[in-house]
C-alpha cells in the first residue's frame, strides 16, 4: 500500500514539475527565496541539503550537495581498515554538521541506461507495472534485475500520449556498493546519476531499500511551524469571530436607529400634518366671516317690513327663512351685502294667513376673503 502510494506521488510530482505550472511554481520559489533574510536561506539549504557519496576504486568520496551544486569535502581510502573508515566517516559528517542528512549514492552516468519513452496517456495510472512489462522490450534487462525509475517530460500537446525518461541501473553493482558502504556505518536513501559534479535528481533506490533520514532539527523546524500555523488559524478564527459578534452589534444597533429614525419620522410627518391642518383651520377662519359678522350685517341690511325666524350658517352655506310685506326685493337686497353673495329663493314664497306677510326662504353663499 505505502510502495503504491509512493509511486502515485512520483507519478504525480513528475508531471506537476514538467508542467507549466511546475515551472511557474520553480520560477516563483526562487524568487520568494531571493526575498528572504540571508538567515533564514541558509536555514532552508540546511534543511534540503544531502551527503552524497561516490564510490571510486580507490576512495569513498564524500561530498554535500545543496541548491543543485555539490562540493566534495573528503575522500575515505577503500583500503583502509572499515572501523577506522567508519570513525573518518563520522568525523567528517560531524565536522559538516551532516550526521542527519539523507545520503545519496551517485552512479556514473555510464553505469545508468536512460531513454525517452512514449507510452498511452492510460498507462499512467500505473506506471510502475506498466515499466516493468516494458522493461524487456525497451531495454537489454529484465525488471527484476534492475533499479528503475523515471521522469516525466511535457507531451508536446498530445493528450493521448505521456512522454517520459527512464533511468535503469544493473542491480548487482548498485547493491554491492550499497552493501560496502552499510559497512561503513553509511545507511543510503537514494541512489542518483552523477551528472557534471552533482545529481540528476531522480532516485533509482526502491522505496523498501530507502533509509528514512531523520533531521532533528528539521523536524523540530517542522513541528513549530506547525504550532505557528495553528496559532495563526487560531488568530484568523478569533479575528473573524471577533468580527463577526462587533458585526452582529453594528447591525443591531444600526436597526435600533432605523427603527429610532422611523418614528422620528412618524413623528415629524404627524407634526406637519398637525401644523398645516392647523394653518388651514387659521386660514379658513380668517377667510370666512364670524357668524356674528353674518348676523350683524344680515340685520343691517334688511328692510324694516322683513324679520328673520331662522338664520342658518351651514360651512359656506347661508339659509335664511322668515317674514317680508316684499319677499321679491330680499334677493337683491342680501347680494348687496359685504358677506353674502349668490343669493336665490329656495321654493316658491308663499303667504301666512294670519300676519298676511309673505314666508321665503332664500340661500346665500359667503363671500371668502382670498388667502394671505
Amino acid at each position: 500500500m505505502a510502495i503504491a502510494l509512493n509511486n502515485k506521488i512520483q507519478q504525480w510530482s513528475g508531471r506537476v514539475q514538467s508542467s507549466q505550472a511546475g515551472v511557474f511554481f520553480r520560477w516563483w520559489s526562487a524568487q520568494l527565496k531571493a526575498l528572504m533574510p540571508k538567515s533564514w536561506q541558509q536555514r532552508l539549504q540546511y534543511a534540503q541539503r544531502r551527503v552524497t557519496l561516490r564510490q571510486e576504486p580507490d576512495q569513498l568520496r564524500i561530498g554535500i550537495q545543496e541548491s543543485g551544486s555539490n562540493q566534495w569535502f573528503g575522500s575515505i581510502p577503500s583500503g583502509s581498515d572499515a572501523v577506522l573508515q567508519r570513525q573518518q566517516i563520522k568525523g567528517l559528517l560531524e565536522q559538516k554538521d551532516a550526521l542527519e542528512a539523507p545520503q545519496f549514492l551517485l552512479m556514473d552516468a555510464g553505469h545508468v541506461l536512460r531513454k525517452e519513452l512514449k507510452l498511452p496517456a492510460a498507462a499512467e495510472s500505473n506506471l510502475l507495472q506498466v515499466l516493468a512489462f516494458e522493461m524487456d522490450r525497451q531495454t537489454p534487462f529484465r525488471a527484476a534485475d534492475v533499479y528503475y525509475t523515471w521522469k516525466m517530460l511535457d507531451s508536446e500537446n498530445d493528450p493521448g500520449q505521456i512522454r517520459l525518461e527512464l533511468y535503469v541501473a544493473p542491480r548487482k553493482p548498485i547493491d554491492a556498493i550499497l552493501e560496502s558502504l552499510a559497512a561503513r556505518g553509511l545507511a543510503v536513501s537514494g541512489v542518483d546519476v552523477f551528472n557534471e559534479n552533482a545529481g540528476l535528481g531522480v532516485n533509482l533506490l526502491p522505496p523498501e531499500k530507502r533509509h528514512r533520514a531523520i533531521n532533528a532539527r528539521t523536524r523540530l523546524n517542522i513541528w513549530l511551524a506547525g504550532v505557528a500555523l495553528f496559532l495563526l488559524v487560531l488568530v484568523m478564527a478569533e479575528s473573524l469571530s471577533y468580527r463577526a459578534g462587533q458585526l452582529s452589534e453594528l447591525e443591531a444597533a444600526i436597526a435600533d436607529v432605523q427603527d429610532e429614525a422611523k418614528l422620528v419620522q412618524q413623528l415629524k410627518e404627524q407634526v406637519v400634518e398637525t401644523g398645516e391642518a392647523a394653518s388651514f383651520l387659521t386660514r379658513r377662519r380668517a377667510a370666512t366671516p364670524m357668524a356674528i359678522e353674518v348676523l350683524a350685517d344680515v340685520t343691517s341690511i334688511l328692510p324694516d317690513d322683513t324679520y328673520l325666524d331662522r338664520l342658518v350658517i351651514n360651512g359656506d352655506g347661508v339659509l335664511l327663512q322668515g317674514k317680508s310685506h316684499n319677499a321679491q326685493q330680499l334677493i337683491e337686497v342680501i347680494n348687496k351685502s359685504a358677506v353674502l353673495e349668490n343669493a336665490e329663493f329656495r321654493g316658491s314664497t308663499r303667504l301666512d294667513a294670519g300676519t298676511g306677510l309673505e314666508i321665503f326662504e332664500v340661500g346665500a353663499t359667503l363671500e371668502t376673503a382670498s388667502a394671505p
